[in-house]
């Protein structure tokens, strides 16, 4: 994994992520655009079962319940995204594609690829938001907003 702030490659031990925090930025810190590269077979190695079992999940409680809150969430989806229509750009577009993974799958891929166990001493920045997600040849891509935590 490599990660990009500014265009400047920076140690991935030095970055977090918090649902708690997510897309809520501090006012008195600047925003910088990050990018983040992931080996597609590590990813998809690592992802493709989690994202299917969430997937079944999601329809699982639905038909229990009788609703579609998944779907309800995002006004045109007609059906749960696949883990082919989440990597590419198929039929959804980028902003119910990044919706979606961020109300029900990025803190998997973050808690995955980011080292939780850092102590926030260690963390110099915190994703605030991903605005972009997609299989770009043997890479993941994933862009977004960065603010400087220190």
């Amino acid at each position: 994994m490599q990660v990009y702030i500014n265009d400047h490659e920076m140690n991935a031990y030095h970055i977090t992520y918090d649902e708690h925090y997510y897309g809520k930025y501090s006012e008195n810190k600047e925003i910088h655009p990050m990018m983040i590269r992931i080996e597609f077979n590590d990813f998809n190695e690592k992802m493709r079962p989690k994202y299917e079992e969430l997937l079944h999940e999601l329809i699982e409680d639905d038909l229990l319940t009788g609703e579609n809150f998944a779907l309800e969430l995002f006004e045109n989806l007609p059906t749960y995204p696949s883990y082919e229509d989440i990597l590419k750009d198929t039929a959804m577009n980028m902003k119910e594609k990044t919706g979606f993974l961020t109300t029900f799958f990025i803190s998997q891929i973050f808690n995955e690829y980011l080292k939780q166990e850092n102590t926030v001493e260690n963390n110099y920045w915190i994703i605030r938001e991903v605005l972009y997600f997609n299989k770009n040849g043997d890479h993941i891509i994933i862009k977004g907003n960065i603010q400087k935590i220190h």
